[in-house]
């Protein structure tokens, strides 16, 4: 399994606690719908990204290891639903979309913030029927599957429920999307090796070549 990146998530998913875990991605989610400078789209990625994460990661172990799991599930996914329309046209908004221009980002944040709460609570009863059915190597092994789902969610609401190929074809849209409207991912995401055109490379790119700078330090065999 690929490491999540350094970030929020990291020091509970190692520690393997899954409930701080889950409730470090909702308490992220409420500090920036709090923060004065009107953070609602770094908001949106976020529980965007943990809903993702927690349908690909403890969706398949709660309904086969909990008694009552595919109740638990209906309950968190009838939250969700009403979660992602109200996370759709608050994105919608704060995208510069002229059809929702006239929409109260006050009301909308009074709304995201009470789905969230809602949705926190749903998570936090599955888990602890999770905390009762399974034992705290099976415990921390979900809590790093889930941080390992959140470096590689998808960082826009989706209707839809994520299996495996949604969730990486809605990831790799989102990226895209993503990079081309600059947009901030707040969220802990894989980190990847620099790479450094060589010069060809930077002919094609059209930039100024740099030779690697020497070093006394001896190479690796």
């Amino acid at each position: 399994m690929r490491a999540a990146a350094e970030g929020p998530m990291s020091k509970d998913a190692v520690e393997g606690d899954l409930r701080a875990t889950l409730c470090r991605a909702h308490d992220e989610a409420a500090r920036l719908l709090e923060d004065v400078a009107g953070r609602h789209l770094e908001a949106v990625v976020w529980l965007s990204a943990h809903i993702a994460a927690f349908e690909h990661a403890i969706y398949p172990v709660a309904k086969r290891r909990l008694p009552e799991g595919a109740k638990a599930l209906d309950q968190d996914r009838e939250v969700v639903a009403r979660l992602n329309r109200t996370l759709r046209i608050t994105e919608r908004l704060h995208s510069g979309d002229v059809l929702a221009a006239n929409l109260s980002s006050q009301l909308l944040r009074d709304r995201l913030s009470e789905l969230a709460a809602e949705y926190r609570d749903v998570q936090l009863r599955i888990v602890g029927d999770l905390e009762k059915a399974l034992d705290p190597a099976e415990l921390s092994y979900l809590a790093t599957s889930y941080a390992d789902a959140l470096a590689h969610a998808p960082t826009r609401p989706h209707p839809h429920l994520h299996n495996a190929l949604l969730f990486r074809l809605d990831a790799l849209r989102d990226k895209i999307l993503d990079t081309m409207d600059g947009r901030h991912v707040p969220v802990p995401r894989v980190a990847r090796r620099k790479i450094i055109p060589g010069r060809w490379g930077s002919y094609l790119l059209g930039q100024p070549h740099q030779e690697p700078v020497a070093t006394d330090e001896p190479r690796a065999t």
